[in-house]
């Protein structure tokens, strides 16, 4: 994965993401939605071709838009923890 910071204001930014598609951003899109600090969260690809996206982030006024990106991001792993662990426990169940 490649990250290039394109935009960096003090309420948003906007970075090129190369080497990542749909699964992985949607993801994030979708964390960063939940987030209580973000006005405005989304990604755009290009062409379905094409090796990089954008990911962007607007946050409220007085909130820093890394921080709200980074607990983000925190939030979708735990999402994806959580659900390896109800997968795990459910695959246990039906072998038993």
């Amino acid at each position: 994965m490649k990250l290039n910071i394109v935009i960096e204001e003090s309420d948003r930014i906007e970075m090129e993401v190369g080497g990542e598609g749909h699964t992985l951003l949607n993801l994030l899109q979708d964390s960063m939605h939940s987030h209580k600090d973000v006005k405005l969260a989304g990604y755009t690809k290009p062409h379905p071709l094409m090796d990089r996206s954008s990911l962007f982030i607007t946050v409220k006024r007085g909130k820093d838009p890394k921080k709200a990106l980074i607990e983000s991001a925190g939030d979708a792993v735990a999402r994806i923890e959580d659900f390896l662990k109800k997968f795990n426990n459910g695959v246990a169940k039906k072998r038993d």
